[in-house]
């Protein structure tokens, strides 16, 4: 229980609650200064009080010690890419990768890594081991927002901009795919967890040679991949509206810092 509560007391930033915690899971019969519980709230302790590389230290020991705990492995990963360690998060993810080769999760984690490093191939590589494990399989974790909903709120969305946005869409596709299909690892970012894809010329284009080349503009919206990251059927919906507005606004001719600007990223 004192776990849990720490685990919150971090994520709310909560420093003096961390340390109540930390301090509570060192005196228990189970507990004790060695058990991950108390290395796990510790590196988070010395995070908060602005202590990266004592953070880094503490979880690089908890990783070692503990390298069978995949979180305890992603949370080192996630210090070491947080401080701009990429390779190093690379070596670790791929090394555990090559053991538990079917855990999706580390082989996304090693494809950003890969992509914070400027290793491009590797990147491709990582996220096709994530297609292969994923795109056949439903996640564990459903919302079940229905089909006919997921639609819905997608319609609704495009019906909420302004009329001269409306007008301007013409023709442009919106597609609801349970998860991407393998050519969509072949363009940028090719990323298989991407939530929406705009394909197609963006409008001040889709007159030219573009349109012959690529078709009509489409957006593609993946429901496993947006309940993925949500946990409750409005966050869903919420998520929907965000991606859909994401990549019309690519579509519109948006790069990724103007949607940033817009809290559309």
């Amino acid at each position: 229980m004192h776990f849990d509560l720490g685990l919150r007391a971090y994520s709310e930033g909560n420093l003096s609650g961390v340390r109540r915690h930390l301090a509570a899971v060192g005196m228990l019969p189970e507990g004790g200064t060695a058990c991950l519980a108390f290395m796990a709230l510790s590196w988070r302790e010395r995070w908060l009080s602005d202590s990266p590389e004592e953070a880094l230290a503490i979880a690089k020991e908890a990783a070692g010690r503990f390298s069978h705990d995949l979180d305890t492995v992603l949370e080192l990963a996630d210090i070491l890419l947080e401080i701009g360690h990429p390779r190093d998060v690379l070596e670790i993810l791929l090394a555990v990768s090559e053991q538990e080769q079917t855990n999706p999760d580390l082989w996304y984690e090693a494809a950003l890594a890969a992509e914070r490093d400027g290793q491009v191939g590797v990147r491709v590589a990582c996220f096709r081991q994530v297609w292969e494990l994923e795109h056949a399989t439903e996640p564990a974790h459903r919302l079940w927002l229905s089909e006919a909903r997921f639609a819905e709120v997608a319609e609704e969305t495009l019906a909420r901009l302004p009329e001269r946005i409306r007008e301007s869409l013409g023709n442009v596709a919106v597609i609801i795919e349970d998860y991407c299909d393998q050519w969509v690892l072949d363009g940028e970012p090719g990323d298989p967890r991407s939530l929406g894809l705009f394909v197609g010329p963006e409008r001040a284009h889709e007159r030219g040679l573009d349109y012959v080349a690529e078709g009509p503009a489409r957006v593609y919206l993946y429901r496993w991949n947006i309940e993925r990251i949500c946990d409750s059927a409005a966050q869903v919906e919420e998520q929907i509206a965000i991606t859909v507005l994401h990549e019309i606004g690519h579509y519109l001719g948006l790069d990724e810092d103007d949607l940033e600007l817009r809290g559309l990223g």
